[in-house]
This record gives structure tokens, sequence and C-alpha cells, in this order.
């Protein structure tokens, strides 16, 4: 159980995952919500607690703060994982544009079907001016 406090008033988390989860909904950037992948955040050696507080008005104790981050950065490299790793994908057709791009259409072994497509050289040379 993580303990908090928010605009003086005590609230209670079940976990540092349920924590994250409500950050991610009361957080704001630029007008939009924020989703738990996307969540950010600082170290607690970097003062990260501070700037939770300034951003969202929520005050944590240095021991709970430290545990959510941990969970925070755990969750981060699953996803990764997840995303990267685990659909082991094969490289495939090249495309060049006149923009001096190129793309690469990547297909997952592991799951038929999911394709990605990745940018390896941008934009770059006089087609872009």
């Amino acid at each position: 159980m993580i303990t908090a406090t928010y605009l003086n008033e005590p609230k209670e988390f079940r976990s540092a995952a349920d924590m994250l989860r409500w950050l991610a909904e009361h957080t704001y950037q630029h007008s939009s919500k924020r989703t738990v992948r996307e969540y950010y955040l600082g170290s607690p050696e970097s003062h990260g607690d501070y700037w939770l507080r300034e951003r969202t008005w929520l005050r944590l104790s240095k021991e709970d703060y430290a545990h959510v981050y941990r969970v925070n950065r755990r969750y981060g490299r699953y996803y990764r994982h997840m995303e990267e790793k685990d659909p082991e994908w094969q490289d495939g057709k090249r495309t060049c544009w006149g923009d001096n791009s190129v793309d690469m259409v990547q297909h997952s072994r592991k799951y038929p079907g999911v394709t990605r497509t990745v940018q390896l050289v941008g934009p770059h040379g006089d087609a872009c001016y």
C-alpha cells in the first residue's frame, strides 16, 4: 500500500502499478493524456520526486517514490522487449525515396501477418530543400 498526499488530502494506492496508471490518467502534456508507457519519472537521485510534485501536486515519501520509479523502469524494459525483441523481426523490402531516405518493411517471424516499417536513413541532401 502506497500512501500519498494529493492536494493536501491523503490518497492510497494498492500498488506502484496502480499509482502509475493514476499518474498517466491525471497528467496532461500539450492537452493530451499520456499512457503508462509514455510516462517518464526522473531518478530519485536527480530529485524526481520534486518534479513529480510540481507536475501533479502528488507528494510521496522518498522510499515510495524510489519503488514507483523502479516499477516504471521495469515496465519500460518489458514493453521494449515485447515491442522489439519478442516478435523476432525479419528484414523485408527496402524502399528508396526521392528525398534520399530509405525505409524497410520488417515481418515478424513469431506472429504471422504483423509488420512494421522502419526508416533506416532519414531525408537528407538537396532534394529536401
